[in-house]
């Protein structure tokens, strides 16, 4: 039950976030979306081919990749909820101003209805006996019935705006009660994830030390890590075959012209560069950057969202495709934000920084690719 209300509320808040933060198609033809259909058909169609070619795996692999979804559902729900939290305080903050601002406007409303009928009292009485004593001018009387008239709208006019500001002021105490209401069942959400969030984290890092015991032996890492660069170069030439088939109404123009004009798609600090040696013959066709956990991963520049799922060895990995054979691949992701068909712009956050994939601290994994082959991306860079 705990776990369905978390999924429903998930559910709700994603649907409450703003539209923006979703990428769409660039046009909403009956050609664009058949390609999209297209491209997720054969990207599924890619999922079951690698599932069914890939070595068996362990139980702890198997396990780790369970482990380390769930910690990226509880990451999205946390963050849907911080979003909600935001919009919520925000809202309770306008609430309150104008709540401040109706009070004013009441004493003073109050101050000029208690001065006007006091002077109308003072003055009404003498006035009344002017008129009593001025009978014998009938034109006297007139203006003075007339101005009697006027102070008597101009009294009205005043309670009925006092009693407007009161019915005003009472809706929104009304409203600032029903904020404060669905503040406090959002900060339990979030109370109650982030501790799912921890014990989820706790039982990887249990995964993470078996696994670590299960390929202990040199021989048995350089079998793992040969392992995993031929099921990524696998997935590379089968993501590119994929796009290859299919006509695209809006080709995509690569990345050529943009050498040494992209932005690294995190900030951090070099952990491991392109070529340096991971193990005897193996050597890395990638960039770790290290930086914190949570942390954005924004695209490096305009394109389309290939593949957006967990594997063996990469974690939680998204490859977008540029175009013209050029892609960019950034894996070891606490969360992913884009899936299958989503567009994304230069810069736009399509996943957290983390340490997926069994990874013994957080950071990002990079690639660029041209025709499925890796090369050095440093130049590519300001």
């Amino acid at each position: 039950m705990k776990y369905q209300f978390r999924i429903c509320v998930f559910i709700s808040l994603l649907f409450a976030l703003p539209s923006t933060g979703w990428s769409e198609q660039p046009t909403d033809s009956k050609k664009a979306k058949q390609e999209l259909e297209q491209l997720k058909q054969e990207i599924t169609s890619l999922q079951k081919n690698l599932k069914t070619k890939r070595k068996q795996q362990s139980q702890a692999i198997t396990e780790l990749k369970n482990s380390e979804k769930k910690i990226a559902t509880a990451t999205k729900i946390l963050r849907a909820t911080n979003r909600q939290l935001t919009q919520k305080e925000d809202e309770l903050r306008k609430l309150k101003n104008q709540q401040k601002d109706l009070n004013a406007n009441k004493i003073k409303q109050k101050d000029a209805l208690a001065s006007q009928m006091k002077s109308a009292f003072i003055n009404g009485r003498q006035e009344y006996l002017k008129m009593l004593l001025n009978q014998q001018e009938p034109d006297v009387l007139g203006r003075m019935l007339i101005y009697y008239d006027y102070m008597n709208k101009a009294r009205s006019e005043k309670v009925a705006k006092l009693q407007q500001t009161l019915k005003d002021l009472e809706n929104i105490d009304n409203a600032i009660q029903s904020e404060i209401r669905s503040l406090k069942i959002l900060k339990k959400s979030k109370e109650d994830e982030n501790a799912r969030l921890e014990k989820l984290k706790n039982k990887r890092k249990e995964l993470v030390a078996a696994l670590t015991q299960e390929i202990k032996s040199k021989t048995a890492k350089l079998n793992e890590m040969q392992t995993n660069a031929e099921e990524l170069q696998e997935l590379v030439n089968s993501v590119q075959q994929a796009i290859d088939n299919i006509d695209f109404s809006q080709p995509l123009d690569g990345l050529k012209s943009l050498k040494g004009k992209l932005s690294w798609p995190t900030k951090g600090k070099t952990l491991r560069s392109y070529g340096s040696r991971l193990a005897e013959g193996l050597r890395s066709t990638g960039v770790l950057i290290g930086t914190a956990e949570g942390n954005p991963v924004s695209a490096v520049h305009y394109g389309r969202v290939v593949y957006a799922d967990w594997l063996r060895g990469f974690g939680l990995l998204v490859i977008v495709d540029h175009g013209k054979g050029y892609m960019s691949l950034y894996g070891y992701n606490q969360a992913l934000y884009k899936q299958v068909g989503d567009w994304v712009e230069s810069g736009e956050a399509i996943a957290t920084v983390g340490q997926s994939g069994g990874q013994p601290q957080s950071g990002l994994y990079f690639e660029l690719r041209h025709q499925g082959k890796p090369f050095n991306p440093k130049k590519w860079f300001r």
